[in-house]
């Protein structure tokens, strides 16, 4: 579990958070999700202490990280293991011994960290790369072993700082995967840091957006994107779709498992529309999904009435 609470951290006179209160549970994938320098990677490195803070507290499974310091703080580090955006591969090691290096730190024995790497590998699928250097692999395979070195300590923590930023779609897609099995097979709690939307789509059961230095808001995945809040509007740009004149706009919602709430309205109502923002997206293993419509206003009074009757979801744009 990892507790924060009216974390306060600032780089000089310029405060860079203020008053983050989040809660991550165990065996969670949780995004932290904002524009650059909203201070999402900045809360990412308070929680496994390579930044300090001002104010607030920060529990890791009840530990009070601003209480460590020394040998303590480092096996604390231990049980967390980090991947970035950019590998941060030794080039000049083999894929072995970038995976042995941390384990090589805190004096494992040959035998038990070369059992782990082979262990590691095959959790990765990149055994036939063993004896490869950084320069001999993709992308994406690159970050396969940066994920492997990461898990190396056993860690019941994976931060991910923008892992998938440098990678094109379809190696995202793959190592997005891979986080999702190493999350269920090990039950490793991972929290991930990105700009993208459809990795929090993909893989994230919570998310909290922020926004200079501020926790907008948080909360699971599909409540946050199919409520619309004004901090995702914001995020997504989608904060000018509201149109003047003769039309009203409202949004539906279309949750899991629901029918097609577009198609029921257009052939029940017989009213024209325009779909201006929206769709449905994929959401973990769930599809859902918001329309805001755009009707006559001598057509909303027809429009209100069916949504009510039928337990439509929706709201007034």
């Amino acid at each position: 579990m990892i507790e924060i609470n009216n974390l306060y951290k600032s780089f000089g006179d310029k405060p860079v958070l203020s008053g983050i209160n989040v809660s991550i549970r165990d065996g969670d994938i949780f995004g932290l999700v904002g524009i650059s320098g909203a201070g999402k990677s900045t809360l990412l490195r308070c929680v496994n202490g390579l930044e300090s803070y001002e104010q607030g507290t920060l529990l890791v499974n009840g530990t009070d990280i601003s209480s460590l310091s020394g040998a303590e703080l480092r096996k604390f580090r231990s049980g967390i293991g980090m991947i970035f955006q950019q590998f941060s591969l030794l080039e000049r090691k083999t894929v072995y011994e970038n995976i042995m290096f941390p384990m090589k730190c805190f004096n494992y024995k040959k035998e038990e960290a070369d059992a782990r790497i082979h262990e590691l590998l095959r959790l990765v699928e990149l055994t036939d790369k063993i004896h490869s250097r950084p320069s001999q692999l993709s992308g994406g395979q690159k970050q396969r072993v940066a994920i492997a070195r990461a898990l190396a300590m056993n860690p019941n923590i994976l931060l991910c700082d923008e892992a998938t930023s440098a990678l094109d779609p379809n190696i995202t897609k793959s190592i997005l995967g891979l986080l999702k099995k190493i999350n269920k097979e090990l039950g490793i709690t991972i929290v991930i840091v990105t700009h993208q939307m459809e990795v929090v789509k993909e893989v994230c059961n919570n998310i909290a957006i922020l926004s200079k230095g501020e926790l907008k808001v948080s909360g699971s995945v599909q409540d946050i994107f199919l409520n619309r809040s004004e901090a995702l509007n914001e995020l997504l740009g989608a904060s000018g779709i509201v149109k003047q004149g003769d039309k009203v706009l409202f949004e539906m919602v279309q949750r899991p498992g629901q029918a097609d709430q577009l198609s029921r309205f257009a052939l029940t109502t017989g009213i024209q529309f325009e779909v201006v923002w929206g769709g449905l997206d994929r959401y973990a293993d769930s599809i859902a999904g918001t329309f805001t419509l755009a009707v006559d206003k001598g057509d909303f009074a027809k429009a209100e009435a069916y949504l009510d009757e039928t337990g439509t979801e929706w709201r007034k744009v």
